[in-house]
């Protein structure tokens, strides 16, 4: 019964959203640790990890640059069959010891978003349990870029923006200092925790960034806004089936469904007893 209910609902949705006409996206996976980590969502092993990007290559998808998906975007310029993009937020160690030699081997490539303050350092900004490891240091992230990978901006702090008392610095110092340190120019931006809003926005475009990634929530899509493109978490969890999904052009719905669970959440937070 669940089985059926859940393709009624990819059903209605792939209906609503074909009758309101919503614009094409290129998929954008988002992944973290690439590591075996108990009771951590965000972390894929390495043997997941493996067989995806064997499914995606022995299916003919196409890795495609920040730089590719902006001109695709903003100018129409053609892309290759089956374009996906991969991120990796925070700029772990695994990600550059397990993540790029398995990239390699497909000859794919992917965007890394370290942040900054904690480039080479412990990850304690996770301060909430989260299981000790360390994060890529200057000498790798140059490595990672001379290997044909690309390297982004992701904060100086991993702050929540919408809330942070130094948005521009945030912003603006984690581009210069990306740019001063692997000689290379930095258009585009990871929101921490994919949050965002108008204010954000205007501080990223003012800083000099070309376009943003978010999550699900706040993006629009009814349009493409280069300064909220949605991206697909990959979890500890992901089934073979569901990630088939993710990457078909069927992922749209996922995205969708998650903004409305969200705004259930919400919706059934504010009017709840408790909350009285």
């Amino acid at each position: 019964m669940i089985i059926y209910f859940l393709a009624g609902v990819l059903i209605l949705a792939g209906g609503i959203f074909w009758w309101k006409k919503i614009p094409y996206y290129i998929p954008i996976l988002m992944y973290h640790r690439i590591a075996c980590v108990e009771n951590d969502r965000n972390s894929l092993s390495p043997e997941k990890f493996a067989w995806q990007l064997k499914y995606l290559f022995e299916h003919n998808f196409h890795t495609v640059t920040p730089d590719m998906l902006y001109a695709f975007y903003s100018e129409g310029r053609p892309l290759p069959k089956n374009p996906i993009l991969l991120t990796f937020d925070d700029g772990y160690m695994d990600n550059f010891t397990a993540a790029l030699p398995l990239l390699e081997k497909y000859s794919m490539t992917a965007v890394v978003f370290p942040i900054t303050k904690w480039v080479g350092r412990k990850n304690q900004w996770e301060n909430f349990g989260k299981q000790e490891t360390t994060t890529m240091n200057w000498a790798n992230l140059q490595n990672w870029l001379d290997r044909g990978q690309t390297v982004a901006s992701h904060t100086e702090t991993h702050p929540f923006l919408p809330d942070c008392g130094q948005l521009q610095k945030e912003l603006s110092g984690s581009k210069k200092t990306l740019e001063k340190n692997l000689n290379t120019a930095m258009s585009f931006l990871c929101y921490p925790y994919g949050k965002f809003d108008k204010t954000v926005i205007a501080a990223a475009k003012k800083a000099g960034y070309k376009a943003a990634f978010a999550i699900f929530e706040n993006v629009n899509l009814k349009t493409v806004d280069l300064f909220a493109l949605p991206r697909i978490p990959i979890p500890a969890h992901q089934s073979e089936w569901e990630f088939n999904l993710k990457i078909s052009r069927l992922f749209i719905i996922f995205i969708a469904l998650r903004k409305w669970e969200r705004a259930l959440k919400k919706y059934r937070k504010k009017f709840s007893p408790s909350s009285r």
